[in-house]
């Protein structure tokens, strides 16, 4: 069903229009003509439209699309212009309405899991293999040298073909062992933070086994994709006022109301059609709201000036769920662990932004971050230089960071960074708390230390 209002009449509309544009047209002349323009409601409504079929070139002919609401449009638009050259329009809108978008479809795509895995496996495999590199040629020198191969590794370090106070030898998590021209060994000591490991790099064929990556095979698979959304609103009302003289420009842009809303959306992506092994991406309620936005751009004699800018953000409650195939893995765990996460899934409860400048040289900032596992808050009060790029001219001051790591893990990864900088954060409580001030290009940190 395909629905358009139309103001009144098709020829009381199409006069307006040409009014409109004449209005326009005269109010770039030194005489200016007075006039309005106001339409109470336009909008684009599409109900109930159902898709069949190949929705791409890798998709396997078996798409869906449905949509139970599209509504786009415009509730109110006034126009008015005075022969001083002033013109103001108010309007609310665009208005945008969307209920229930579903896409299912299917695509052949590589695993990304275990693309995924395999990598994991091959970072937590770095310094072992880097040190079976250095080793092999470290053996060849050796050799070289001394017409016979080293029987131990420490006979490689006391005549300094290898250097243990430097990458990757000056890593406790693991041990060498040589039995050339056999093999090489690296083994994990008590200071390995996973399960025990080893690593054989055998000398004849230059070859490394027991690589956890060789498990992962690297092909294409199945996926269905399930994209849906409950509902979507968009609201906006909105001034706008415009002086055109012939040595002043002015334009001011008030937004009274601002809405954008979305219930619901959600991302599936099930391999081989096993849906216990599926990710899931949520955004069950999430909000941006513009209310109060004012923004002044003044050109006198060729200059332009911001006056005034007000904005509020705002999104709530976003989660991702992580197949178990995923979980399983070590380093995984060990970031689920940290984070205090569990059953793989992550949530962002809130997270805040709101930004204030007025007086053409200050502005205010507040921001928030909250999870389960932290919680951050920004307030920075800054100055401006219009005259200059926002970047180089803007300068910090009463500004205050506030970190509160919620999960023990998070707390661990904080005081490491510390240990591994020689640094100490300033705490309140559990509360790490930092304060600037100075250009945003180079500020002093103020609880560094």
């Amino acid at each position: 069903m395909l629905t358009i209002y139309r103001y009144n009449n098709m020829n009381k509309f199409l006069n307006q229009i040409f009014t409109i544009f004449l209005i326009t047209s005269f109010s770039y002349n030194q005489d200016y003509p007075n006039g309005s323009f106001s339409i109470d409601q336009i909008f684009f409504q599409l109900n109930s439209l159902n898709i069949r079929g190949d929705l791409g070139k890798d998709s396997l002919n078996n798409g869906a699309f449905s949509l139970n609401l599209l509504k786009f449009g415009f509730d109110d638009i006034n126009l008015v212009n005075t022969n001083s050259g002033s013109m103001e329009l108010v309007i609310n809108g665009p208005n945008f309405d969307l209920e229930d978008m579903e896409i299912n479809t299917n695509y052949v795509f590589p695993n990304i899991y275990n693309i995924i895995l395999s990598d994991l496996s091959d970072r937590r495999y770095e310094t072992p293999m880097d040190g079976l590199e250095i080793i092999e040629k470290a053996v060849d020198a050796f050799k070289a040298k001394k017409s016979k191969y080293p029987k131990t590794y420490d006979d490689l370090v006391v005549d300094s073909f290898i250097n243990t106070s430097k990458y990757p030898f000056n890593q406790s998590e693991w041990s060498y062992h040589l039995d050339i021209p056999r093999t090489i060994e690296a083994i994990t000591t008590s200071m390995y933070k996973y399960g025990k490991k080893n690593l054989i790099f055998d000398w004849k064929t230059k070859r490394i086994i027991n690589l956890e990556s060789n498990q992962y095979k690297i092909e294409d698979i199945n996926w269905n994709f399930i994209f849906q959304i409950r509902n979507i609103k968009q609201h906006f009302l909105s001034d706008v006022k415009i002086n055109m003289n012939p040595n002043q420009y002015n334009l001011e842009f008030y937004q009274r109301k601002g809405k954008f809303h979305i219930n619901g959306i959600s991302i599936n992506a099930i391999p081989n059609n096993d849906i216990f092994e599926q990710t899931i991406l949520k955004l069950t309620d999430m909000s941006l709201e513009i209310n109060d936005l004012f923004f002044q751009f003044i050109k006198i004699n060729g200059e332009p000036n911001i006056q005034n800018g007000k904005g509020n953000f705002s999104l709530k409650n976003f989660e991702i769920k992580l197949p178990p195939k995923l979980l399983v893995d070590e380093t995984m765990k060990l970031i689920m662990q940290d984070l205090g996460i569990r059953n793989g899934l992550i949530r962002v409860r809130q997270l805040d932004f709101m930004i204030h400048f007025y007086d053409n040289e200050f502005g205010l900032v507040n921001a928030s971050f909250i999870s389960p596992f932290l919680k951050i808050s920004l307030v920075a009060q800054i100055s401006l230089d219009p005259k200059k790029s926002i970047y180089k001219s803007m300068e910090l001051f009463d500004t205050e960071l506030r970190i509160n790591p919620i999960s023990y893990g998070v707390r661990d990864i904080i005081r490491q960074w510390e240990i591994d900088n020689s640094k100490n954060l300033n705490r309140e409580g559990p509360v790490i708390v930092l304060k600037f001030s100075g250009p945003l290009s180079s500020p002093m940190i103020i609880g560094l230390d």
